[in-house]
């Protein structure tokens, strides 16, 4: 075989594996940035239907355990501690039950189900139990899972949640990092949080934070089908 014919052979499989990553980008932009929405949403849930606290964003809980420490008026670390702890802990459940080989949309399909059990629970402990812990633990342990999920799949200016490394990336990262794409995602991103925020705080006024905690399980539904779904599809098209 020639140089040209090799050269070529080898430019046509570094283009179909382009085409077939950005297509998997592309098909993850619409469930991600529900899940943006979610985080959105679940944490003005969280700021005032569960207390001062964070259970998507943890720089924010990071600041009140240290105003607590400092005793700060009306600050308490009580909240933001099982914020932490849940966190910490759905991110370690990813890491502890799913391999780094397994297939990462995958994963996320499966964790958005989860997330939609756990905010299901959450809901029903606010109606009939008797204090605000546990729905703190439940929904930050639902995040942590996401957030591990969604670092998986790399997908560079989605996080889903941190907006403070979107926004410098956005304004003053690399030049060979700020690509027309990325760019695209992180600014939908930064809106999608801003808009998460604003619908979750009309919710929490008008259905409550039971009713605002089950319309994120419905969200976190909806990704679960829309991902695995796909993936589904995309497995069966490759076997034939």
């Amino acid at each position: 075989m020639s140089g040209g014919a090799i050269e070529r052979g080898r430019a046509t499989r570094l283009f179909a594996a382009t085409r077939e990553l950005v297509g998997q980008d592309d098909r993850l932009l619409s469930p991600l940035l529900v899940l943006t929405l979610l985080s959105g949403v679940v944490d003005a849930v969280s700021l005032l239907g569960l207390g001062h606290v964070f259970v998507a964003n943890m720089t924010g809980n990071l600041v009140l355990v240290g105003l607590s420490l400092a005793a700060s008026p009306e600050s308490s670390a009580a909240g933001p501690v099982v914020a932490l702890g849940g966190f910490v802990a759905g991110a370690l459940l990813v890491r502890a039950v799913a391999p780094r080989h397994v297939d990462h949309r995958s994963l996320l399909g499966v964790c958005a189900a989860l997330e939609a059990v756990l905010f299901v629970a959450a809901a029903l402990n606010w109606s009939y139990g008797d204090g605000k812990a546990l729905p703190i633990l439940l929904c930050a342990v639902a995040l942590g899972m996401q957030n591990a999920a969604v670092r998986r799949l790399g997908l560079a200016g989605l996080t889903t949640t941190v907006m403070t490394s979107t926004l410098t990336g956005l304004v003053a990262g690399r030049a060979e990092e700020r690509t027309a794409s990325t760019s695209r995602r992180q600014t939908l991103s930064v809106l999608t949080l801003i808009a998460g925020a604003a619908l979750g705080a009309v919710a929490v006024r008008s259905a409550g934070t039971p009713g605002t905690l089950a319309a994120v399980a419905v969200l976190a539904v909806v990704v679960a089908v829309t991902v695995l779904v796909r993936e589904s599809g995309t497995r069966s098209g490759a076997r034939a």
